[in-house]
């Protein structure tokens, strides 16, 4: 098996563009809210946090991408939008977009133990690695974002 990364995003996926200025976008952050018993008010401290710099560090090396479907529910649901790091490793247990010998590219859960691309939903088929596979991959999913 041979995993080959691509540092350049292609035109399979449907890409989401974002535009970089040279002044960074600064929100209201706020420490932590409790999901358990209610907490006073002073835990809410107002910083400022800038979202490019926490979820796009490296711009070059960093592309959205929309969910189109179920093979990930429920990690992942239609309509998430995901932050790939291209210019990362693919790790044991990381989610990643991958072309498999030259398949259409999907989003899966890499098992290096099992050599299989993980389908979270058990509803999808996994996919085996053979040792002779050509395996593309475009990055490693950091985050998401998610309509509530």
């Amino acid at each position: 098996m041979k995993i080959i990364k691509v540092p350049k995003f292609g035109n399979e996926l449907e890409n989401l563009p974002y535009e970089i200025k040279d002044n960074k976008i600064l929100v209201n952050y706020f420490g932590g809210v409790q999901a358990g018993f209610p907490s006073p008010a002073e835990d809410f401290v107002e910083q400022k946090l800038s979202l490019d710099e926490k979820y796009i560090s490296n711009p070059n090396n960093t592309y959205l991408i929309k969910v189109r479907g179920n093979s990930m529910y429920p990690t992942l649901q239609i309509g998430d939008i995901l932050i790939v790091k291209s210019d990362l490793d693919l790790k044991d247990n990381k989610i990643a977009i991958v072309s498999i010998n030259n398949s259409d590219y999907t989003v899966k859960r890499y098992s290096k133990r099992k050599k299989t691309f993980v389908a979270d939903n058990s509803e999808y088929p996994n996919i085996d690695i053979e040792e002779e596979d050509s395996i593309l991959c475009l990055g490693v999913v950091k985050n998401l974002i998610r309509d509530l």
